[in-house]
């Protein structure tokens, strides 16, 4: 008898309990086509507008904000050595803060994949600037003169490989800004409910 009314209770408690359904992201084309849907448990991966990265999996969307838990694992020194540590953090952010979502599948946590997006920028940027600090510590410390044997043409050269980088990189990481090339759709649960 005792076992009949509990399960009786069980089963009335379970009617009477609901679930909040989580709210949700869509990221769009500017042509309403849908790129990526953020939901609860799902992996989120970018960076805020004051340059702090996101990658974690989202534990709840609600009331604008986007819960997530985020792993960081480091080595740590102990008595015998070093040992790998695993940190877990716990974190909401309003959504409108997160300025890039890295949505495609040639990301990589930490960074884009390929030489052209990764290296190519940075390497010419170093080359021009380091080019011209030499050229102009070589010509100081010779005590020759700017203009003499195309100094000024090779050095203009290397400006302008530095401008090309500065303005690739620039460009490939605006690119990926949330409003440009995508918007971002906070869609809460109970609209969608009350669609049905």
């Amino acid at each position: 008898m005792k076992t009949f009314i509990l399960l009786i209770t069980i089963l009335v408690s379970t009617f009477s309990l609901f679930s909040q359904q989580s709210d949700f992201l869509v990221l769009k084309k500017r042509n309403n086509r849908t790129i990526k849907t953020y939901y609860t448990g799902a992996f989120i991966s970018g960076e805020t507008h004051n340059g702090f990265r996101i990658n974690g999996f989202i534990t709840d969307i609600r009331n604008d904000s986007v819960f997530f838990r985020q792993e960081e694992r480091q080595q740590v020194g102990t008595d015998f050595g070093t040992t790998l540590d695993t940190v877990v953090y716990h974190l909401g952010i309003d959504y409108r803060e997160i300025k890039r979502y890295n949505y495609s599948d040639k990301y990589v946590w930490g960074g884009k994949k390929g030489f052209v997006q990764v290296a190519l920028p940075k390497i010419m940027m170093i080359g021009g600037v380091g080019y011209i600090i030499l050229e102009s510590v070589n010509t100081i410390y010779r005590k020759e003169s700017f203009s003499d044997d195309g100094k000024l043409l090779g050095m203009g050269i290397a400006a302008g490989i530095a401008v090309a980088g500065y303005l690739m990189q620039h460009y490939q990481d605006r690119n990926r800004d949330a409003g440009r090339r995508y918007k971002v759709v906070y869609v809460k649960a109970a609209d969608v409910k009350k669609g049905f």
